[in-house]
């Protein structure tokens, strides 16, 4: 094969736009603006040119490459169905896939840990002629996905991945927003979790002897403490949260909770359970009855309140008093 890294590449591109079903029949000048844009640099028609006579040539010296100039259509063709210098051929349900993919990915390219997406999707883009140009937006306007309102927390991710890796601890300031408080902190990070576009650290603290999570976006002055801690083997990150209904940790041991859930929002809670151990005891046409094995925190309350009266709590009755309470303050804040 021939050894000019520069000409293998533009074979690729050649192989790709010839192969490519979303632009059959490629023109020279199209191909030589193809590998001009993705090469950043001027090629002209007459090379691209001479870069299908060599493709044309056969093994070991070129390709083999059946490679055809259509009259009838204006460009350039493979005469054999299916032929492809590359070892991959998709059909075109597998290309949309491929596309999709692509470009949902593409869209954390501003998380520094995920940084590598932005070259990999460059380069799938590129192999396989995906026609996706970054600064289109996802998936045409068609799909959209949520994005995070700012990128702050970001910046620490690198950081705190590596001291995981590494089995370091971590030392920063943490501002919490319910104490009103900020303080210092060392962390043995185990895990880095996304939720509600935003991340966290969830590690154990020695001097509390317990995890806890922390919000990168209210998190400043991270150090990492290169010095290998002793990791314990009670965490395993998929079952530390499955009592929780957020990513708030909570003291408190997981407990049974009853709910009725009055039409229609039962037809939603009914389609996506307020949680994985959902169980329904009765329905009817007005309402459901449902227990749900969880953790007792701000996040499961503040679910609870978000459906207003569309839902009672029957236990436990500590859950119920706290429900009360917050509807009583709501109702200070309105009436004066």
């Amino acid at each position: 094969m021939p050894k000019n890294k520069s000409a293998v590449v533009r074979y690729r591109i050649i192989n790709d736009c010839i192969t490519s079903k979303r632009h059959p029949f490629p023109t020279l000048s199209y191909l030589a603006k193809k590998c001009s844009d993705l090469l950043n640099t001027d090629i002209s028609t007459s090379t691209i040119e001479k870069d299908i006579a060599a493709m044309k040539q056969p093994e070991p010296m070129g390709y083999n490459a059946p490679i055809v100039y259509s009259k009838l259509e204006k460009g350039y063709v493979y005469s054999e169905k299916g032929f492809s210098i590359a070892e991959l051929n998709l059909e075109d349900d597998e290309w949309e896939a491929l596309n999709f993919a692509a470009q949902l990915l593409y869209q954390y390219k501003q998380v520094p840990v995920f940084a590598n997406f932005k070259s990999a999707i460059e380069r799938i883009n590129t192999r396989f002629s995906l026609g996706f140009t970054h600064n289109e937006p996802i998936v045409h306007q068609k799909v959209q996905f949520e994005k995070p309102i700012d990128t702050k927390g970001f910046e620490w991710i690198n950081l705190i991945y590596d001291a995981i890796q590494h089995k370091y601890a971590i030392h920063f300031s943490y501002q919490n927003i319910y104490k009103k408080e900020t303080k210092q902190y060392q962390l043995i990070p185990y895990l880095l979790k996304e939720h509600r576009n935003r991340w966290y650290v969830i590690g154990w603290r020695n001097d509390r002897n317990k995890y806890v999570t922390f919000g990168l976006d209210r998190l400043f002055d991270l150090s990492v403490i290169e010095e290998q801690q002793k990791l314990r083997v009670d965490f395993d990150p998929s079952n530390f949260f499955q009592y929780a209904t957020g990513i708030m940790e909570t003291a408190a041991e997981p407990e049974l909770v009853a709910l009725t859930v009055f039409h229609p929002i039962s037809e939603l809670v009914t389609l996506e359970p307020l949680h994985d151990s959902q169980k329904i005891t009765h329905k009817d046409d007005t309402q459901i009855q449902l227990n749900i094995t969880v953790l007792v925190n701000e996040e499961l309350i503040a679910k609870i309140l978000s459906m207003g009266a569309n839902c009672l709590v029957h236990q436990p009755t500590s859950l119920q008093k706290l429900i009360r309470d917050r509807i009583d303050l709501m109702q200070k804040h309105y009436l004066g």
